[in-house]
């Protein structure tokens, strides 16, 4: 077994967070399929870089200008397209799990971050025009969000929760997520898969910002412990909910647990080691989110081994250091939601402006070919012109 598959036998799936066009065309989609990826997010920085550094999208792009579609939701038609074909490749495996693995997770419009309505409008209109149901959308864990996860999990539907910073945070959207499933399982008498959703769980900005409020509080010896420490507390807690009377009533109609999902798992302090979250948090009921770099660097040097469920006493420990030294988790973890919804919303908006910049090249393009059509045969000239 190579060591994508002993995480496996260990009950933790990995999803890679990469996903654009010419990664499917290419055949390393699939390759990183064989060996072991059981799910893929649509991230929107690493489409945007495919969009503004090569002519991959070019003929998608002009095909829906000529068609009258508005820049915005050029960028969205063009992520649906690449969603549905990975998910297509996904579906064998899909199946083959019950409707636990094989899924491609795409960004919601951040516009709607702070609108429930709109938000399960805007993901029940997704769904529809996608028609994959292993395509989930994600959801950011604000407020309005907590409430979509809410009334979208009774009604069948599968989400990933994102941003997410501390364990208060999760615990409220688990809470949202099995109020949800109860009226989902008493409500329906025949399913095919009952909704499971993810929690993404973010790693390390929490240590960039902690480490460096340690620095100034000269506590050298809590570096670098922050996250694994919250990520080990929001296990236990996961544990905690998803026990007893009440979860065992779901969990007999085929509930399964709101998994914690291990996102943003490259260290941004290079003298930790590249897998570092990864090794740290290897365990059953879990997902382990992996950029491209950090897979290789995991793939060369990770060790495997359940460590999830070790040194639970020390996270404890570590928390309690960290409020007597006056440290407010709180209020880094909102700051923190705040600061990446702010980045995401910019990063949409950038992609817009990208394809309205790539939408007037191609226009020119495309006039002064129409221009000189002594350059071109006469059939080609033709068509130029009905476009």
């Amino acid at each position: 077994m190579n060591k994508l598959q002993q995480v496996h036998a260990l009950g933790q799936s990995t999803w890679l967070n990469y996903l654009h066009r010419p990664f499917i065309q290419s055949g390393d989609f699939r390759r990183h399929l064989d060996n072991g990826i059981q799910g893929f997010t649509a991230n929107a920085a690493s489409f945007d870089t495919v969009l503004t550094t090569t002519t991959s999208y070019d003929e998608s792009i002009w095909e829906l200008v000529r068609d009258g579609v508005p820049a915005p939701q050029i960028a969205s038609k063009l992520i649906f397209h690449d969603a549905q074909v990975a998910a297509d490749y996904m579906h064998n495996l899909y199946q083959e799990s019950n409707g636990l693995e094989g899924f491609v997770s795409m960004e919601l419009d951040p516009g709607l971050m702070h609108d429930t309505v709109n938000t399960i409008a805007a993901i029940t209109h997704l769904e529809a025009v996608i028609n994959r149901s292993n395509v989930i959308v994600e959801i950011p864990a604000t407020v309005e969000g907590i409430e979509a996860i809410r009334l979208l999990t009774k009604d069948g539907v599968r989400v990933n929760v994102t941003h997410i910073f501390s364990v208060d945070v999760y615990e409220k959207v688990a809470q949202a997520y099995i109020e949800g499933l109860e009226i989902f399982l008493d409500t329906h008498s025949i399913w095919r898969f009952v909704p499971n959703s993810v929690a993404s769980f973010s790693l390390s900005p929490l240590d960039e910002v902690v480490d460096g409020l340690l620095a100034d509080k000269a506590r050298p010896e809590l570096l670098g412990n922050t996250a694994v420490s919250q990520a080990k507390i929001l296990y236990d807690r996961c544990q905690q909910l998803f026990s007893g009377p009440r979860w065992e009533k779901l969990e007999k109609k085929g509930g399964h647990i709101l998994r914690p999902k291990w996102t943003r798992t490259t260290p941004r302090n290079p003298s930790y080691a590249e897998a570092y979250y990864l090794e740290a948090l290897i365990g059953e009921n879990t997902v382990s989110t992996f950029a491209p770099a950090t897979l290789s660097a995991f793939m060369k040097h990770g060790q495997v081994k359940p460590t999830l469920t070790t040194a639970v006493d020390q996270a404890y420990y570590h928390m309690n250091q960290l409020e007597l030294v006056g440290i407010d988790l709180q209020a880094v973890a909102q700051g923190l939601q705040q600061e990446y919804l702010r980045l995401s919303e910019k990063q949409f908006q950038l992609i817009a402006k990208h394809i309205s910049r790539k939408r007037d090249e191609l226009e020119l393009n495309w006039q002064k070919t129409a221009v000189h059509p002594n350059q071109l045969s006469e059939p080609a000239v033709s068509q130029a012109k009905t476009r």
